[in-house]
């Protein structure tokens, strides 16, 4: 079994519930949106370089496991699988193999991290699987790609229950607030909830300040420490 793989490396979580914690990235390559493109405002995404399917090495999992031994040979780090987009065709049945083998490998074991923390855009269909974790994006107005949303991935998480599950909404401007509130009322949504301004369009004192007034439940700014820390570059 095959994936297509851009780079895979160790830092820390940049973002979430999880930011901070030492972290193996698996980042898979390939992703069918374009968050942001329009004719008038820039892509935002700041995985660009990720993004088509030939921006990344056909990858094993056996060679995969090697790398993750390799950067974590006690197997004590977060397992986070990104992208492009982890669940996306040919990428999705290897997140599945890889997550169910360290899941296994880490129960049996008692260590710690059992499940992998997934990054996904919210196209693809999520699981019920107790070896992932999910971050979701739900997108926006602003990302023009919100018509590619999987609706049914709100029950998904209703019904896995999983206290370390998010959803994240990535804010362009008002009206993207405005919109994530009307999804959360919608939706009934009980989920972990992130807020991200997009960088260099919304102040993140701005988005606090919207956020302070509505006040979602179970919601928290989060903002890319990996940035602060080393600037946009990648591998960090």
């Amino acid at each position: 079994m095959f994936g297509k793989i851009h780079e895979i490396y160790s830092s820390i979580s940049g973002e979430g519930i999880s930011q901070g914690i030492p972290t193996v990235f698996i980042r898979f390559a390939g992703c069918s949106l374009r968050c942001g493109k329009t004719e008038s405002r820039a892509l935002w995404c700041d995985t660009a370089y990720a993004l088509g399917p030939n921006l990344g090495e056909e990858k094993s999992l056996d060679s995969i496991w090697l790398e993750l031994e390799a950067l974590d040979p006690h197997h004590g780090y977060q397992v986070l699988l990104t992208g492009g987009e982890p669940l996306e065709g040919k990428n999705r049945d290897l997140s599945i193999t890889i997550a169910n083998k360290i899941y296994k490998h880490r129960t049996a074991a008692g260590l710690p991290y059992p499940a992998s923390r997934v990054e996904t855009n919210g196209s693809e269909k999520l699981t019920e699987d107790a070896f992932f974790i999910f971050t979701m994006d739900y997108k926006l107005p602003g990302s023009g790609m919100e018509d590619r949303m999987d609706l049914e991935n709100f029950r998904i998480l209703e019904k896995r229950h999983n206290s370390l599950d998010e959803i994240k909404f990535v804010v362009r401007d008002r009206i993207d607030f405005d919109r994530s509130i009307e999804v959360i009322r919608e939706q009934k949504i009980q989920t972990n909830i992130l807020y991200s301004p997009v960088h260099g369009e919304v102040d993140a004192k701005e988005l606090v300040e919207w956020i302070k007034v509505d006040n979602p439940p179970k919601c928290r700014l989060s903002l890319q420490i990996h940035k602060v820390l080393w600037g946009n570059q990648k591998g960090v």
